[in-house]
């Protein structure tokens, strides 16, 4: 994975944290979701972070698969 690619947990803790989530975290049952992938240049910001549930989270990364976008 490259530099461009890792997420910064330090940054998406606060952000989390900003957003009310104890202990910078997402509840059971969540996963932490860029919008803008990060392999596409998305970064780790306010705006390009959302909670979403995990079941979610995968049906959204397999139709960017099967699209061919990651």
């Amino acid at each position: 994975m490259s530099s461009r690619t890792k997420r910064n947990p330090t940054k998406i803790k606060r952000i989390l944290k900003r957003r009310g989530y104890k202990g910078g975290k997402p509840p059971k049952g969540k996963v932490v979701h860029h919008i803008k992938p990060k392999a596409k240049g998305g970064k780790d910001t306010l705006k390009n972070i959302r909670v979403i549930p995990k079941d979610k989270h995968k049906r959204i990364h397999k139709k960017r698969r099967e699209r061919g976008l990651i």
